[in-house]
């Protein structure tokens, strides 16, 4: 009898351990969908400086690459605030003597990242730019960012 009461107790404790795993799973994984974990933040701002340090750098292409990085992550974690990437990129955009595709990508990249100072930014080279094919992008930019 006592081995009986001894085995379903086991039993029962093995039951509620087993439930309070899947319950602490199901938080973390529901965790998981709506906000980023210590981890996935410290990566995120590893990947940042990795990105400012392209769009920063002397090389054109690496410059291309990194505005393409962040664009292509902007898609994937829309709610990241890249805030310290907007005022390089606004660099890029305003500056005449960057490479044109540069300041287009840099157009593009403001106007994904979502934020009203990359937005007043594009509507500044809207109205000033010379570089026609820039000024048509960034007046386009404005009606689709109107339009959502």
């Amino acid at each position: 009898m006592r081995q009986r009461v001894m085995f379903l107790a086991v039993g029962l404790l093995l039951a509620t351990v087993l439930v309070q795993a899947q319950e602490t799973k199901s938080t973390t994984r529901l965790q998981r969908q709506h906000k980023y974990t210590e981890f996935q933040k410290k990566q995120m701002k590893q990947t940042e400086a990795s990105i400012l340090a392209g769009i920063q750098g002397e090389s054109v292409g690496m410059q291309q690459g990194a505005i393409q990085a962040l664009r292509e992550l902007a898609q994937i974690a829309a709610d990241y605030p890249f805030s310290s990437l907007i005022t390089p990129l606004e660099g890029k955009l305003t500056n005449t003597q960057s490479d044109r595709t540069v300041r287009m990508l840099a157009a593009l990249a403001l106007d994904e990242l979502h934020s009203d100072a990359g937005d007043a930014v594009i509507k500044s080279v809207a109205e000033k730019s010379e570089d026609e094919s820039l000024q048509t992008l960034c007046k386009a930019l404005l009606v689709r960012s109107e339009l959502k």
